[in-house]
């Protein structure tokens, strides 16, 4: 049995604020929802301030999803992670062959 994949009206709305993150937070499940808090490592120059220990992470976006949704990230980036993996792979053999 093939899976068939539903057809969606994407609407791009350009008011919609992009997040970026480097750091992953937290990731809890309710019972309900899945809730992925990301943030940013930010690095800040050493002028004269008490040194910190760590650099502090910011949180920069919190994402509540249902359970279906969460499993659709998970196998999309699941997906992705497989496909960089396999360029990364053959990249390491380009680069082999050229020694």
């Amino acid at each position: 049995m093939t899976e068939e994949r539903q057809s969606f009206e994407i609407i791009d709305n350009p008011l919609v604020t992009e997040i970026y993150a480097n750091k992953l937070v937290s990731v809890s499940f309710d019972g309900g929802a899945v809730v992925i808090t990301v943030g940013t490592l930010r690095m800040l120059p050493q002028s004269g301030a008490p040194k910190r220990s760590k650099s502090p992470v910011h949180v920069t976006a919190r994402l509540a999803l249902s359970p279906t949704g969460a499993a659709e990230l998970a196998n999309v980036l699941g997906n992705l992670l497989k496909k960089l993996g396999k360029l990364k792979q053959n990249v390491a053999i380009k680069d082999a062959s050229l020694m």
